[in-house]
């Protein structure tokens, strides 16, 4: 990646414009994970008033590693072979299953961080 081929683009993140040096073919994932976090934010922020936005970023941060460390792909050893309806039913409920169990971990994860960062301010 050569920095000639690198445009400026701007995300804004928890009320804070950054200016950063991306590809173009990279933009639009850079664009979709900063509009991501920045949902995350709000929903913290949303949770728990009292917290800065510091520290409402620093746990959407380990909000999204913790689904990123946590998410489960299915891969098929074989990928040449076809699989017959019965047997992608299976694999797209398991898929589907397993997004669900991630999607509660998380949200479970995150409302036990705003409730002990909320009992430590109390401190």
């Amino acid at each position: 990646m050569s920095k000639d081929s690198d445009e400026i683009i701007s995300i804004k993140v928890a009320g804070v414009e950054y200016q950063l040096h991306c590809p173009k073919d990279e933009q639009r994932g850079l664009l979709n994970a900063a509009d991501y976090l920045n949902k995350k934010v709000k929903k913290i922020k949303r949770q728990a008033k009292f917290l800065s936005i510091e520290k409402a970023s620093v746990l959407a941060g380990l909000e999204v590693a913790n689904e990123l460390l946590n998410s489960d792909k299915v891969e098929i050893s074989e990928p040449h072979t076809e699989l017959d309806s019965s047997e992608k039913e299976i694999v797209e409920s398991k898929e589907i299953s397993e997004t669900e169990q991630n999607t509660n971990k998380t949200d479970d994860l995150s409302i036990k961080l705003v409730s002990e960062i909320s009992e430590l301010s109390k401190l």
